[in-house]
């Protein structure tokens, strides 16, 4: 279920579920779809066991566990979506994402950041909670201003490892699609990890205008560019070891995991060689696994929430607002 949480009293939030609430900075992709302009921030809560309550006045989210924990399991997933400023100068989108974890009596935390520049980064806009996880009974401040701050200028050496041993091939870098006709990519490209013979590429990701780009003159930025024609953001496997217990969480996050055409891929996850995309025009649209389809509602909120909170999403919505900005004005 996705709702936007309430801000006008601290609420507890408990049992399965997706809620966005307000920030101070506007989402990148406002505009697109019917969340609203200043929704930048998504709790996750994946069963009944603990209580998460966010107090928007006072700017404090406080997350408690309950109940027997005998293996390890995610207890609340925070994401805030905020603008880094660059040692340039430039401002960028980006996420900070927080995952909270209990093994046991132990409190796991995996703390990340979501870019889509690669310069480094000295500043950071977002709503800057205070986040204290009960920690054995003993209040734990896991996340506020100054560690979100540390994170984004200064990674942790394992952080910086992953992002090295990451791969990416652009299929859309050197090509000349026909913007007059259909069924050219503003994105495509696939995504791995490895070095030199032992990379091992495991998605390919597309982002397709399925109008020609005429009707698209005048767009500015990604939000604007969405907000015009019709597209189809589809994701195609190219490993199922390395990719499939992500798909089949993307699905409950972005709340498709009900969909029926998709339960065997909620029971399995992606075939090497599938694809699973999602067409939005207006309000609506349609899912699509190989050749078979089904309708969607909400489309572009699905669409946008992947574009917006999803790392790879992110990448594609930089694609996006690349190509917008050289589009020509009317």
């Amino acid at each position: 279920m996705e709702t936007t949480a309430s801000t006008a009293s601290p609420t507890t939030y408990r049992g399965r579920g997706i809620w966005f609430f307000d920030g101070t900075v506007a989402c990148p992709l406002a505009g697109v779809g019917e969340r609203g302009a200043y929704a930048a921030n998504r709790l996750v809560i994946e069963d009944d066991r603990p209580t998460v309550t966010i107090d928007r006045a006072a700017a404090r989210i406080e997350i408690a566990t309950r109940g027997a924990y005998p293996e390890k399991a995610l207890v609340a997933d925070l994401t805030f979506l905020g603008v880094a400023t660059t040692v340039t100068g430039a401002r960028s989108p980006i996420a900070i994402h927080l995952e909270v974890y209990r093994e046991g009596d132990k409190i796991v935390l995996d703390l990340h950041r979501h870019l889509r520049t690669q310069e480094a980064l000295v500043d950071l806009e977002y709503e800057a909670f205070t986040v204290v996880v009960d920690d054995r009974g003993t209040p734990r401040t896991v996340l506020d201003r100054a560690i979100a701050l540390e994170l984004v200028r200064h990674p942790s050496l394992t952080h910086r490892m992953i992002k090295a041993l990451m791969a990416f091939k652009d299929h859309a870098a050197n090509a000349r699609p026909d913007l007059g006709k259909p069924g050219f990519a503003v994105a495509d490209f696939e995504l791995g990890f490895g070095m030199g013979p032992l990379t091992k590429m495991v998605v390919r990701a597309r982002l397709t205008s399925l109008r020609a780009a005429e009707g698209l003159a005048g767009a500015r930025t990604a939000a604007e560019l969405l907000t015009r024609g019709a597209w189809e953001l589809e994701l195609k496997a190219l490993s199922e070891k390395h990719i499939n217990d992500v798909i089949k969480r993307d699905l409950m996050l972005y709340g498709i995991d009900r969909v029926p055409l998709l339960a065997p891929v909620v029971a399995s996850g992606l075939r090497k060689g599938q694809t699973l995309a999602f067409r939005f025009e207006g309000g609506g649209g349609e899912i699509r696994l190989d050749g078979a389809t089904a309708p969607l509602d909400g489309a572009p909120d699905v669409a946008r929430a992947y574009l917006e909170f999803h790392m790879l999403g992110g990448m594609l919505a930089e694609s996006a607002e690349r190509f917008a900005k050289r589009l020509p004005a009317r």
